[in-house]
């Protein structure tokens, strides 16, 4: 998640600028907020992340879009997030807000409050976040290939990649969840072969956590894939799939490697 939080962080920089001038120009300390600024940076963050991803798409064939079940959950959230606020908004202003100075609720205010935190929701959950998914995703795939090319005499190449939660923070509710396990394969042979693995997956303590059997993969020759199994989550996007989940970090494991030519 490293590449993740260090997007998130660097897209959060305007955000962050808008909310420490606004503050100031609330108390009186500005005389207005640097608007152009915010936008310039926008601009270039969003710019930026567009290279990069067009990049990985021509170096790795990632879509730039994500799956359209992941697009609808990120509006949604965006949407309910924001009709929350406006919905407390609206309330307050009809049955107390006419009481109330402006120094303490500001209808207008509270509107553009809610605009600017739907769209730094949206830049985080359609930019931020899946260019640091994709470049996550990609330095795996270049460990996977760096660690397969010494290893040839073998028929095919299991490697786990990463373990890892799917968290940004180690609070106490990212403790409790589980780990995200990445199994890359690597055909060695020169024909194409459906090919299903048997992974034993162990901890530190070298305790088995859980046995499970990958799909029955069809690879080609010198073909790197994501190893997949019952757990991998056929409609997200590739940067966003694993090969199953534990509920402690995968350190240690044993394969079994089945395989046949591919009927004709």
């Amino acid at each position: 998640m490293l590449f993740v939080m260090m997007t998130i962080l660097i897209f959060s920089i305007p955000g962050i600028l808008l909310l420490w001038t606004a503050i100031d120009f609330k108390l009186g300390k500005k005389d207005k907020i640097p608007w152009k600024l915010i936008v310039i940076l926008l601009i270039v963050l969003t710019s930026a992340s567009v290279l990069i991803q067009i990049y990985l798409l021509q170096a790795y064939s990632f879509p730039i879009f994500q799956t359209n079940i992941e697009t609808i959950i990120g509006i949604s959230i965006v949407g309910f997030l924001a009709g929350i606020i406006l919905i407390i908004n609206l309330f307050i202003t009809k049955t107390m807000g006419k009481k109330l100075p402006k120094s303490v609720h500001d209808p207008k205010t509270v509107n553009v409050f809610t605009l600017c935190i739907a769209i730094f929701l949206f830049i985080i959950l359609f930019i931020a976040a899946p260019t640091g998914k994709k470049i996550a995703y990609a330095t795996s795939i270049h460990q996977a290939m760096a660690a397969t090319e010494d290893v040839a005499e073998e028929e095919f190449s299991v490697l786990l990649v990463t373990s890892e939660r799917e968290c940004l923070r180690q609070t106490t509710s990212c403790r409790n969840s589980a780990y995200s396990n990445q199994f890359f394969i690597k055909s060695n042979i020169n024909k194409t072969q459906e090919v299903q693995v048997k992974i034993r997956a162990l901890n530190s303590s070298n305790q088995e956590m859980k046995v499970i059997d990958s799909k029955i993969m069809t690879l080609e020759p010198n073909e790197l894939r994501l190893l997949e199994t019952e757990e991998t989550n056929e409609e997200a996007s590739v940067w966003n799939k694993y090969s199953f989940q534990t509920n402690h970090r995968v350190s240690h494991y044993e394969q079994m490697i089945r395989y046949r030519d591919v009927d004709e």
